[in-house]
């Protein structure tokens, strides 16, 4: 094999996988799915920055895909993030390998195989956790730039740029500082707190959103046991997280997990895995950073399994705890860490075989045989919203509540298969979002009072308790869009006010009776929102300007 081969197929390589997951995923409609929910044009709003009650669970993401598409277009922006999340995880592991210098490149094609293709990555994009994802193909970016920042001093806008990949979700946030402040900081040097303070201040929109939101900040205590992680037949919840899964939703979970081969591969895999640290951490003692980020990561994995009682309590009465409730989404610096453990031990085994390559093209693709399942994308599809939605759109001249009044839907155009509401997203106008969640059959309490005002006017009404269109009036309710295929009771038969405005065969719109008042946020709890994001606008803009000026002048040396 040429020289020149060796330095490009290692880049190859995870461009082939994506094509592998994401091909089917490619013709012309929309892949959505539980949390996945991309539409024609999302509507730069207000509400979307975090100036609302309910608790800032997609901000930034939602601004960023409201001005996105506006380029793109929702149905294009979404392919993007589709190919994005495998692809930028490859290459960035592939970078990463690179810059730590540990190996060749048969070891580092299996370890960010490992990186990509594993089933923390298969269940959240069931799942539809796109967003965490993307932030989680940004983490070995923010490795390797938190490193040469350690190392040099240099490197501080690719930094700051990967940092704003992670910042996409809280989560994605919390790993991302949690990963950076370790390397930074770890013994022995102290540079980069410059650019981890700007970390920071790319993480104040929803931080900010959520310390100063209207509602709520706590949750409720049965949603520990809700979303705690489970075993998928892997010898318990430990075993399973350090297989890379046990998501709270077993719905979500690839077929083939708990079977005997991907059992035998992954246990093999996972082995390996923990003989490359020991011998990198014998090389290398900067991999405690990271072995002190896995370890947390498996810790909020297994806190609401091993202490339900006590984290149920936490959730309740500490404001924010609740974003640790499904620890499982923490296990991206875990996954970090094995992949290159992986790749450190198939260059030990490289070393004590002779059919290197057979061997190397083996471990390669040990992964994929551990996780058929992700290829083609794990359950997902593409659909097509209904023609009437953007009639219906063109109609709503008002805030609405959808009907019925429940987070998810598993709408006939969809596959049955459930997803997030999309109607808040699809139409241009704010709504009341529900944010009530059903998880084996048991109703979790939401965060948002307006939410749950409506909820309860609309319960109330249905028990007999009278008419609630004074109740909703009174939460800026003006609109109702009934999802028709959902079923469930007439909305006139509860509200005969109501003035049908459009109705098609799978979407419904009518006008309350009466002129609902209008919510108004304080101007503190606006002015600080929007200076938050002020903030990490200019940190992204400084970031981005020294990106390019760097780019320039490497060009001109040349």
């Amino acid at each position: 094999m040429s020289e020149r081969a060796v330095r490009v197929l290692p880049w190859l390589w995870p461009v082939l996988l994506t094509l592998l997951i994401t091909a089917p995923l490619l013709a012309p409609g929309y892949v959505v799915g539980y949390d996945m929910v991309f539409v024609p044009d999302l509507t730069v709003r207000l509400d979307l920055f975090g100036l609302t009650t309910a608790m800032p669970r997609a901000v930034p993401s939602d601004v960023i895909v409201a001005l996105l598409d506006e380029v793109l277009g929702g149905q294009l922006l979404n392919k993007v993030v589709l190919i994005t999340v495998p692809l930028l995880s490859g290459l960035g592991l592939t970078a990463l390998w690179r810059e730590l210098r540990l190996g060749g490149a048969l070891p580092g094609a299996a370890a960010a195989t490992l990186y990509l293709w594993n089933p923390f990555v298969a269940e959240r994009l069931r799942l539809g956790a796109w967003a965490l994802l993307l932030g989680y193909a940004a983490l070995p970016w923010l490795v390797r730039s938190a490193i040469r920042l350690r190392r040099s001093g240099v490197g501080w806008p690719g930094f700051l740029l990967a940092s704003a990949g992670c910042a996409l979700t809280a989560s994605g946030g919390i790993t991302g500082l949690l990963v950076a402040a370790l390397i930074l900081l770890w013994p022995g040097e102290r540079r980069g707190l410059v650019p981890l303070g700007g970390a920071v201040l790319l993480n104040l929109p929803w931080l900010v959103a959520g310390l100063v939101h209207g509602g709520v900040a706590t949750v409720d205590p049965a949603s520990v046991t809700a979303f705690a992680a489970r075993d998928e037949r892997y010898g318990g919840v430990l075993p399973t997280l350090l297989t890379l899964g046990g998501v709270w939703n077993a719905d979500v979970v690839p077929g083939n997990r708990g079977d005997l081969l991907p059992l035998i591969i992954a246990f093999l895999m996972l082995l390996m895995s923990l003989a490359g640290v020991v011998i990198w951490w014998r090389r290398d003692r900067l991999v405690g950073a990271l072995v002190v980020a896995a370890v947390v990561a498996v810790l909020l994995g297994l806190v609401g399994v091993v202490a339900p009682g006590a984290f149920a309590q936490v959730v309740a009465h500490v404001p924010g705890a609740g974003l640790f409730r499904d620890g499982q989404r923490y296990l991206a610096p875990l996954a970090l860490l094995e992949s290159l453990g992986f790749g450190v031990a198939v260059v030990a085994l490289l070393r004590h075989v002779r059919l290197h390559r057979v061997v190397g093209a083996t471990a390669v693709l040990l992964p994929l045989a551990a996780l058929p399942a992700l290829s083609g994308g794990p359950g997902l599809k593409v659909s097509h919203y209904p023609d009437d939605w953007e009639q219906a759109r063109r109609v709503l001249a008002g805030s609405f509540i959808p009907w019925p009044f429940e987070s998810y839907r598993a709408p006939p155009w969809n596959g049955r298969r459930p997803v997030l509401d999309p109607m808040p997203r699809y139409f241009a106008q704010s709504s009341v979002v529900p944010d009530e969640l059903i998880v084996d059959g048991h109703r979790l309490a939401g965060e948002d009072p307006r939410a749950a005002a409506v909820a309860s006017a609309l319960r109330a009404g249905l028990r007999g308790g009278g008419d609630p269109t004074t109740a909703l009036l009174q939460q800026g309710v003006g609109w109702l869009v009934v999802d028709r295929p959902a079923g469930g009771p007439s909305p006139r038969d509860l509200m005969p006010g109501l003035t049908e405005e459009f109705s098609g065969p799978t979407v419904s719109v009518y006008r309350l009776a009466g002129t609902p008042v209008p919510q108004r946020n304080p101007l503190w709890r606006t002015i600080a929102v929007l200076a938050a994001w002020a903030l990490a606008g200019a940190t992204l803009a400084a970031a981005i300007v020294g990106a390019v000026m760097r780019r320039s002048t490497v060009w001109r040396s040349r």
